[in-house]
């Protein structure tokens, strides 16, 4: 039984502030250790249960989270590559979408961005459960935080859920504490993966319609051939997979994330002297987008 594990960060056991899932903030590599401790528990569960092979795909931000000399025996890091052959996946840590309330830390990719598949406001798990579904490879257990595993019994009725936290604001929760929530994943992963006659494929209608709406950098992303305007500042496209939705979704966040760095070296160009402002400036967006948050 060859065992996948997709980790995303904010909803991990213990994870109960923002600024752990935040690279440059000292809380982070806290943030780091837990998720790597609940990726073995789940993977020690899963081997007990008879898997021979457990990949992980490090779903948060830059992807560069875990580290592999963390990670227990029999556990290794994997590429976003499906199509290798999975028997199973588990998706752990993960948020809800993007205009969730109240849910912690809820964004759909990454912030800013608002989705609907076939009409129907949609979000990582969502997205997740389905790019699965195209290579036939079922869910067996999705955990997060409370929103997150509403949302997936709304998208993934067939598939049981584990709830980690709740949310007390955008950047703030109350967690389980540690222990006692890694007891309750081994113990739900060695139901889930005991019954292969539960687990559901997800599969996706084709063509993939979709719409999406930027709170930054709508004009420029409109200039993409994929996608057509519409009212409300909304773009439309089609696409032939839910692979190549999520694609076209990093294109948007590295243009976006190109245009933030292009405007700030511009501003230290004319004034060398601003770094200490601007960095006060980005703290002060930061806090006002978790006032703001869940965006739309």
């Amino acid at each position: 039984m060859r065992v996948l594990v997709i980790a995303d960060m904010e909803g991990i056991s213990g994870i109960e502030t923002v600024e752990a899932c935040a690279p440059d903030d000292p809380a982070y590599p806290e943030g780091q250790r837990l998720l790597a401790a609940e990726v073995n528990a789940l993977a020690g569960a899963a081997r007990a249960a008879g898997a021979s092979d457990v990949g992980v795909i490090d779903w948060h931000g830059s992807s560069d989270n875990l580290d592999p000399a963390a990670l227990g025996p029999g556990v290794r890091r994997v590429a976003e590559d499906l199509s290798v052959g999975y028997d199973v996946a588990c998706l752990i840590g993960f948020h809800a979408m993007a205009g969730t309330r109240p849910a912690f830390i809820s964004h759909t990719m990454f912030r800013g961005l608002a989705l609907e598949v076939a009409g129907r406001p949609t979000g990582e798990i969502g997205l997740i459960s389905r790019w699965a579904g195209e290579w036939g490879v079922p869910v067996a257990l999705v955990a997060g935080d409370r929103a997150a595993t509403l949302e997936a019994e709304a998208f993934l009725p067939e598939t049981p859920t584990l709830t980690m936290k709740q949310a007390r604001s955008w950047d703030r929760a109350d967690a389980l504490p540690v222990e006692q929530a890694h007891a309750a994943l081994r113990a739900e992963v060695a139901r889930a993966l005991a019954r292969p006659d539960r687990w559901h494929v997800y599969r996706p209608e084709t063509p993939v319609r979709f719409r999406l709406r930027l709170r930054e950098g709508g004009a420029t992303a409109a200039r993409l051939p994929w996608l057509a305007a519409e009212d409300g500042g909304w773009l439309a496209g089609e696409l032939p997979t839910v692979r190549g939705l999520i694609d076209l979704i990093d294109v948007l966040a590295a243009l976006g994330a190109g245009a933030r760095r292009a405007a700030l070296l511009g501003r230290l160009r004319d004034d060398p002297a601003a770094g200490p402002a601007l960095r006060r400036e980005e703290a002060a967006a930061r806090a006002r987008a978790a006032q703001e948050n869940p965006w739309p």
